[in-house]
């Protein structure tokens, strides 16, 4: 196991300039304290998130909750599978675990969006679904509920 990823700023190993406030360099992405971790890009994570929709409409829920089951130990997602990306928890400095999936997709992802869903006629998730796009980390919601970013590497 190892240690917390800092916030940190200063030069980036990686590319040289200054890294910004966040836990990965502003200009390349790559995480602090990883070996080349980099963020996932806006455009990677949206492919899986609707990579997991296809994946659910098409296996009829079934085969995308069990493959979900299965993957989830590996800090992925159907659609985060087939992309290639993965969820990483920054207090552990290591892939997300099954318990922390769960956390992430079914508490965070559907029962509080489904709320905010219901209790702001819908308008919250329409503004929370392009969180990612202004937050430093690229988090959703359902990213800081697990205390998760997500990382291609």
């Amino acid at each position: 196991m190892t240690a917390a990823i800092p916030v940190t700023s200063g030069a980036c190993p990686d590319c040289g300039r200054q890294r910004g406030g966040g836990v990965a360099c502003q200009f390349c992405d790559v995480v602090s304290g990883t070996d080349g971790l980099r963020l996932a890009s806006v455009g990677a994570r949206f492919g899986a998130y609707l990579l997991d929709l296809v994946l659910l409409f098409v296996t009829l829920v079934i085969g995308w909750l069990i493959w979900s089951l299965i993957v989830w130990s590996r800090g992925q997602s159907p659609g985060k599978q087939i992309v290639g990306i993965y969820c990483f928890k920054l207090q552990r400095g290591a892939r997300a675990t099954w318990g922390t999936m769960f956390l992430r997709e079914v508490i965070g992802k559907w029962l509080i969006m489904s709320a905010l869903a219901v209790v702001t006629l819908g308008i919250a998730p329409l503004v929370l679904d392009f969180r990612l796009t202004w937050n430093r980390q690229r988090q959703q919601l359902w990213d800081s509920v697990a205390s998760t970013i997500v990382v291609r590497g």
